[in-house]
């Protein structure tokens, strides 16, 4: 049901009523509007000459009980200058399996929500005006426990207006990500598999060593990770050591961790980097540990979940190579110096 809003009021009422919508911890939901929205924001935002409007919330996590109705507001206004008429409709997504990037397939399969994209008409809001969209959800008692990641997408159309003027069209779209978990507990994935560093096992001495640890969620449920990367020499010595960004793994998914530029705190905004490291004296073998915890917000932080190790030999490539043509070439001439006085 599509409603006009012109003021920031109505979004305050609107937070006031989310509470009893989410039975769950207010700072996972804050991580996971984090991270899924850098990885999100080629979907979750457009923002162009021809099409400028911003969405709220561009990222949002529910859980909703088996035999609960649920309504969910998304708020859609126009920074433009002319009005923009947009039709919605609902798309499921899934990640791509590395960076977290959703990729939308076909219309929604999910059973529990009163929409009918042919029913919804579209809607033309003015320039500088917002306009919201109420969603209802009603799940049955009997509902299986399952995720279900949903894109909200609103696609600019022509207007009767512009249709009749030399205007140029308004051509793009808009999405809002939705992950709507149906379960009457919290869930917290503990069935992560380790599977890769991306890295070659020979690395170069003079150049920076880049990590791309690759994780796997077993559980139908997202969970954000957690844990720490630290890196040893053959002595046994820490030559680096990186806290986990916790960045969110949808159920059944997998994708490349990153590292957090400083310490977690509950409510500061991470910031991700890469496990990129270059120590001044880089030669031999070493070992890369990695261990998965409960995620950082989590009662039982410390619990690990997943641990293994990877090792990779540095050495200096191209005067190895140097030494090793050189090495090929003397034994070559000192055979053929043999053969040529003993023939």
């Amino acid at each position: 049901m599509w409603q006009y809003r012109d003021t920031k009021k109505q979004d305050m009422q609107t937070k006031r009523h989310l509470p009893h919508l989410m039975k769950t911890k207010s700072t996972r939901c804050f991580l996971l509007a984090i991270v899924l929205l850098v990885s999100m924001v080629s979907s979750a935002t457009a923002q162009t000459k021809s099409f400028n409007a911003t969405i709220t919330p561009q990222v949002q996590y529910l859980r909703i009980k088996p035999g609960s109705k649920v309504k969910h507001t998304i708020t859609i206004e126009n920074n433009g200058e002319t009005p923009l008429t947009v039709s919605p409709k609902i798309l499921d997504f899934t990640a791509d399996g590395t960076t977290g990037r959703p990729i939308l397939l076909g219309q929604t399969e999910f059973p529990y929500l009163d929409f009918d994209p042919e029913k919804t008409n579209a809607i033309s809001i003015p320039a500088k005006k917002r306009a919201q969209l109420t969603l209802q959800f009603n799940v049955p008692e009997d509902a299986q426990e399952k995720e279900y990641p949903l894109t909200v997408l609103f696609e600019s159309t022509p207007s009767s207006s512009n249709a009749l003027t030399s205007q140029s069209q308004l051509v793009g779209a808009i999405g809002s990500n939705l992950i709507v978990l149906i379960s009457h507990e919290e869930q917290t994935s503990q069935l992560l598999n380790i599977n890769s560093t991306s890295t070659p096992f020979f690395v170069d001495s003079f150049k920076k060593v880049v990590l791309e640890p690759t994780i796997k969620n077993n559980h139908f449920a997202a969970t954000n990770a957690a844990g720490s990367v630290v890196i040893t020499d053959m002595f046994g010595n820490q030559v680096a050591d990186f806290d986990i960004f916790p960045d969110t793994i949808l159920g059944y998914s997998s994708r490349n961790l990153r590292a957090l530029r400083t310490p977690f705190q509950q409510d500061v905004e991470p910031e991700a980097v890469p496990f990129a490291f270059k120590p001044s004296f880089f030669f031999g073998l070493y070992t890369v540990e990695i261990t998965l915890t409960q995620p950082y917000t989590s009662e039982n932080a410390a619990e690990v979940i997943a641990f293994d190790t990877f090792s990779f030999f540095a050495l200096p490539i191209l005067p190895t190579i140097f030494l090793v043509l050189v090495a090929i070439f003397a034994i070559a001439n000192y055979s053929y110096q043999n053969w040529y006085l003993n023939r």
